[in-house]
């Protein structure tokens, strides 16, 4: 069981399709049936913790039995309902969660009786399971608002959630609190002219991360900026090199030396048609554990690398803490006579607990995550076929401009997707036969990525996360070192 969790300001709920289904079909079942009475249950969250934030998955409803709550317009519960939930919370090492209904739609505030309920009954009942109680409460159009009661000098403190998160199978829902209407958006007018502006509102609200800023991350950035994006990580540890001129996106000569994050920090800032948007920089790789930490901050995740290890990260991110995964790449063959291109094909996927996990699809093996940590796998390539073998990231513009492209629509298609429209977890798309494949799979039954679903901080340590970065010098040195290479190449 955490106990020892930091808690911050920045909280959010994150709720199983499941979950909601079958918590929304019994808070809401009077109101559909046209009567005008409240309902209530209990529930149970797990920890899931970033760098800043804070999120509470909620994957498992205990519904009242009989004679465990009163129906009066009003609705109110026995004891025992309290301390069924309370033990099953300590059994399974997660927290409780309180959630009733308003009659009322959109994000709601608590009634007095709403207040009393949460912070002076339940919330000291709810400790014993170490950690803070959780309250959440739906509208009767399926609008979910959230808290954390905290203890601090002064009593017990509600931390309003920014947001709540639903990811179903094919879109993540966000619910969030009401915010003042923004200025003008004349640069924005073709886009909420083709979604709307409730779905540009929720879009702007993300927090999306970048790993991997080479030639399909750069474009992603700047296209993220560009749809209004306000909040944008990027994360890379990698220097700009005089081969990455033909395919990297806004660099020239005077960025070889550069680190990748800052020229795509420079392009997107320009290129953002947001008011007001911020780009948190993390010069690291994704195995450090400031960047993995960072990237859990996300809503959704953008997997633009080629290492297996960094993607067995992302992979494990996904499932875990339910932060949808856009991963995509390019791959080129060469013929054995003449080094002519004889394949190119590029392809993208949405990796979700409700998907095929990366190592699943064949993205990597295990084997290749221990070869890449003890040396012994050299950088990938994407060119396969050529003699000598070339140095990694091998591709051409327009191929990366058309991987890019897929990413950015699947990661586009999770906020902006109606609930008819049909699931898509991946396309792949063949340069020479022309061939168009959507691809929708299920991970194979004894998967230990898929048997993590849901369980935030309750998971396996990764091992091979590092502690902390590169220090100063040797950042440096690292940097002198390449940009030497870059030149004499």
């Amino acid at each position: 069981m955490v106990s020892d969790l930091k808690w911050s300001d920045w909280h959010e709920a994150a709720i199983t399709s499941e979950a909601n289904e079958t918590a929304c079909d019994h808070l809401l079942k009077h109101y559909r049936q046209g009567r005008q009475q409240e309902d209530l249950c209990f529930g149970l969250w797990t920890p899931s913790n970033g760098a800043e934030r804070e999120t509470a998955i909620v994957r498992d409803i205990l519904l009242p039995r009989n004679g465990e709550r009163h129906l009066h317009g009003n609705v109110s519960f026995e004891p025992n309902y309290l301390s069924r939930a309370t033990r099953a919370a300590i059994r399974s090492g997660q927290g409780l969660v309180f959630m009733h209904s308003h009659p009322s739609s959109g994000w709601q505030d608590m009634s007095v009786p709403d207040i009393r309920a949460e912070r002076d009954r339940i919330s000291d009942t709810a400790r014993a399971t170490g950690k803070p109680l959780v309250g959440m409460t739906l509208g009767i159009d399926g609008h979910w608002s959230a808290r954390v009661w905290r203890e601090r000098a002064r009593g017990k403190t509600k931390v309003i959630s920014k947001k709540v998160r639903v990811l179903e199978r094919s879109r993540l829902v966000i619910w969030e609190r009401p915010k003042s209407k923004g200025p003008s958006r004349q640069k924005q007018r073709r886009t909420i002219d083709t979604w709307g502006e409730e779905k540009q509102r929720r879009l702007e609200e993300l927090r999306i991360g970048i790993v991997g800023l080479g030639s399909v991350g750069s474009i992603v950035a700047e296209g993220l900026a560009r749809t209004g994006i306000r909040e944008l990580l990027l994360i890379d540890h990698d220097i700009v090199e005089m081969h990455n001129l033909d395919r990297l996106l806004n660099a020239n000569s005077r960025d070889v030396g550069r680190m990748k994050t800052d020229v795509a920090e420079k392009s997107a800032r320009k290129a953002s048609t947001a008011d007001n948007i911020r780009i948190i920089n993390c010069r690291r790789k994704i195995h450090d554990a400031a960047a993995y930490a960072a990237a859990r901050d996300c809503d959704i995740l953008v997997s633009c690398v080629d290492s297996p290890s960094a993607r067995d990260i992302l992979n494990r991110i996904a499932y875990r803490d339910a932060i949808p995964v856009v991963d995509g790449g390019v791959e080129v063959r060469k013929g054995p006579r003449g080094g002519n291109m004889n394949a190119a094909r590029w392809k993208a996927h949405v990796v979700t607990p409700y998907s095929e996990c990366l190592r699943c699809k064949g993205q990597y093996t295990s084997s290749d995550v221990i070869m890449e940590l003890d040396g012994s796998l050299q950088n990938p390539s994407y060119i396969k076929g050529s003699k000598p073998k070339p140095s990694s990231g091998e591709n051409v513009f327009c191929l990366s401009l058309s991987a890019a492209s897929e990413m950015l629509n699947l990661t586009l298609r999770l906020l902006i997707a109606e609930p008819w429209w049909p699931s898509l977890e991946g396309v792949e798309r063949n340069l020479v036969t022309g061939r168009t494949q959507n691809r929708s799979s299920a991970c194979h039954e004894n998967c230990t990525i898929n048997k993590e679903s849901w369980v935030g901080d309750l998971g396996k340590q990764i091992d091979y996360l590092t502690s902390c970065g590169f220090n100063s010098r040797f950042r440096f040195l690292s940097r002198v070192k390449n940009l030497f290479r870059s030149l004499i190449k």
